[in-house]
C-alpha cells in the first residue's frame, strides 16, 4: 500500500481548504493508499485572524488520520513535523498553499522531506496584496518539486517564479462533501425562508474583494421592477457589516435582503444550495472558488463576474453568467434570468461539469503528474 502525506488545514479548522484537504484524503483512500493529513496546532495568530473562531465544533472524522503538528510561529515544529513525515516514509507529500503568510512553515516542512512534493497553489498572492507577500511566495516555491495550479490565473503568476514544466493546470473539484441536493421546500422551510419567492444567494466568507456592494446595488435595481425575488447573503463577516447594512437601509431592501451573518456549519450548507434559484460571486478579483464547485454539486446556475480565473469553469448561457464587475452589467444578468421562461436547460449542462471536475480525475492526474507528465486522463 502507498503512502500519502497531506500537509495543510484540517479538522478543527474550518474552511474551504480544510474541506479540501479532507476530501483529497478520501478520495486517495478510495484508491487503496494509506494516507495520514499533518496538520496545525496554531494556523494564525488570534491578533492575525480576522474571524470570530479558526475552529469547527463536533468531533474528528473518525475515517481519517490527522496529525496536529505544525505551529505557524514555531520553527521547532516545523522541523519536528518534517521528521514526523520522513519516520513515516511516505510515497508522495502534497502541501497545500493559499497565504504567504503561511509560506515559511509549509517550506519549511515539504524541503525537509525525502518524498516527491507535490503544492497545490490556491492562490500565490493573497485577494488583499501586502508588503513581502511576493518574496514569502517566491521563497515558498523553491521548496517544492511540482506545482497543481487551480486556475489560469494561479499558473501564470507561478509561471513567474518557476518552470512551466513543473505546472499543472488542474481545475478545482466539485465539493461534494456538504449533503445531496435537498427537496427545495424542505430546504426552505429549514432556513425559515417563504416559499413564495425565489432567491438569490450570496454564499461565504464577505471580504471587500467579493463585491456584495455590487450585488446588493444592482439587486436593488431589478428589484424595482420585480418584487418576486430575494437576495440571501449567508456568510460571517470579514469586513465591515456596517457598511452594508446601510447600503440595504438606503436603498430601502430590509425587507427583501436577508443577511445570516454567520459561518454556516458545514451540515447546512445543503440547505442554503438547495434553496436557491441562482448563485451570485459579483467578485471584483479572484484566482478561482470552491464556492462555484459547491454551486456545481447542487446543480445551480452562476453569476460570475469576468475578472481572475472565476470564468474559467462555465460557459456564459450554459451553465450559468458570466458578468462584467459593475452594477449594470449585473442588474443585466439578473434581469434575464428571472424573466427567462426556461432555465431547466442549466441543471442538465451542470450535471456534465460534476463528472469533468470530479475527485477521481483530479486524483488520477495528480498520481500521473507525481510520475513527472504521465496523465492518466484526458485533457478534456
Amino acid at each position: 500500500m502507498k503512502k500519502l502525506a497531506i500537509i495543510g488545514p484540517a479538522f478543527p479548522y474550518r474552511g474551504g481548504i480544510a474541506s479540501f484537504s479532507e476530501r483529497l484524503a478520501l478520495e486517495f483512500q478510495s484508491r487503496d493508499w494509506e494516507v495520514q493529513i499533518f496538520t496545525f496546532t496554531l494556523q494564525y495568530p488570534s491578533i492575525f485572524f480576522p474571524g470570530k473562531n479558526q475552529l469547527r465544533s463536533g468531533s474528528a472524522p473518525d475515517n481519517l488520520k490527522i496529525s496536529r503538528t505544525i505551529n505557524s510561529i514555531n520553527p521547532f515544529s516545523w522541523r519536528s513535523t518534517g521528521a514526523k513525515i520522513n519516520d513515516w516514509s511516505p510515497d508522495l507529500v502534497i502541501a497545500q498553499f493559499w497565504h504567504p503568510y503561511l509560506g515559511p512553515a509549509l517550506g519549511s516542512v515539504i524541503k525537509s522531506v525525502r518524498a516527491k512534493t507535490i503544492s497545490i497553489m490556491h492562490n500565490v498572492y493573497p485577494h488583499e496584496r501586502s508588503t513581502g507577500d511576493r518574496y514569502l511566495s517566491e521563497r515558498f516555491v523553491t521548496c517544492s518539486d511540482l506545482f497543481i495550479a487551480l486556475s489560469q490565473k494561479t499558473q501564470t503568476d507561478l509561471e513567474e517564479l518557476t518552470s512551466k514544466e513543473n505546472i499543472l493546470l488542474l481545475p478545482h473539484p466539485v465539493y461534494d462533501n456538504y449533503g445531496e441536493i435537498t427537496d427545495r421546500k424542505i430546504a426552505l422551510d429549514y432556513l425559515n425562508l417563504d416559499s413564495d419567492f425565489q432567491y438569490i444567494l450570496f454564499f461565504g466568507l464577505v471580504r471587500a474583494y467579493k463585491g456584495l456592494d455590487l450585488l446588493i446595488n444592482a439587486f436593488s435595481k431589478f428589484s424595482s421592477t420585480n418584487d418576486k425575488v430575494k437576495l440571501l447573503v449567508a456568510g460571517e463577516f470579514y469586513d465591515d457589516e456596517k457598511k452594508y447594512t446601510d447600503l440595504i437601509e438606503g436603498h430601502s431592501l430590509q425587507d427583501k435582503v436577508i443577511v445570516h451573518n454567520k459561518y454556516i456549519a458545514d451540515e447546512d450548507v445543503k440547505y442554503y444550495f438547495s434553496a436557491c434559484d441562482l448563485v451570485a460571486q459579483t467578485y471584483k478579483s479572484a484566482t478561482q472558488s470552491g464556492i462555484s464547485q459547491i454551486a456545481i454539486h447542487f446543480e445551480k446556475p452562476i453569476l460570475l463576474t469576468n475578472v481572475g480565473g472565476l470564468k474559467e469553469i462555465i460557459e456564459h448561457g450554459k451553465h450559468g453568467y458570466i458578468s462584467d464587475p459593475d452594477i449594470e452589467s449585473i442588474h443585466s444578468v439578473l434581469k434575464e434570468h428571472f424573466s427567462s421562461p426556461n432555465i431547466d436547460h442549466f441543471q442538465t449542462e451542470i450535471k456534465t461539469l460534476k463528472q469533468k471536475y470530479s475527485w477521481q480525475r483530479f486524483t488520477e492526474k495528480i498520481i500521473g503528474f507525481s510520475q513527472k507528465g504521465i496523465l492518466n486522463v484526458s485533457e478534456d
